[in-house]
């Protein structure tokens, strides 16, 4: 696992088109008077990523004029558009990072053993129970399946205000924080 990132550095930059080719060069958004979200997910097929995809772009139209978001899926481009879901967050930019490069870059983890303890909870065995019985599928050669997220919450210079990564696979920045910071 690369190092973690700190509330005070300089965000890492990137320069990467999201699934809709459209280019996401970090720096454009520097200045704009806006804060920045990145988060770090684990792929289309995990049910709590999606639900937290769901829950922030239903808050868009509420930040937008103080937030801009950017979301990082660790799974081939091909697979999200695939997604009908996730074709639904547009405009919001949707990165593909199956390498994994950006990831290591701000640090994520990669944890079988948080992994094991979410879904070894009843409630959370019972979710994706559900999903399979729904016909979702996991096709393990294009999909990694025990990273844990990380959120950051930048400022208008891109230095990092919040930095939060997860205990579980479902442990996310709280809405409440970042509320806070906007």
């Amino acid at each position: 696992m690369s190092q973690r990132l700190e509330t005070g550095q300089l965000a890492p930059l990137f320069s990467l088109n999201d699934v809709y080719d459209r280019e996401i060069n970090l720096s454009d958004y520097k200045n704009k008077g806006k804060k920045i979200l990145v988060s770090f997910l684990r792929n289309v097929t995990c049910p709590f990523c999606n639900f937290r995809l769901h829950q922030l772009t239903t808050k868009n139209d509420e930040w937008k004029d103080r937030l801009e978001m950017i979301f990082f899926l660790e799974a081939k481009k091909s697979v999200i558009l695939r997604s009908s879901f996730h074709q639904g967050i547009s405009p919001i930019p949707i990165i593909s990072d199956f390498e994994r490069e950006t990831y290591e870059r701000y640090g994520t983890e990669v944890s079988t053993e948080k992994f094991n303890i979410t879904m070894n909870s009843k409630e959370q065995m019972a979710v994706c129970t559900e999903l399979v019985e729904k016909g979702f599928q996991i096709d393990s050669g294009e999909l990694i399946l025990h990273t844990v997220p990380a959120d950051f919450l930048l400022d208008e210079n891109l230095n990092i205000i919040k930095s939060h990564y997860g205990e579980d696979v479902q442990d996310y920045l709280p809405f409440h924080e970042i509320e806070a910071a906007l």
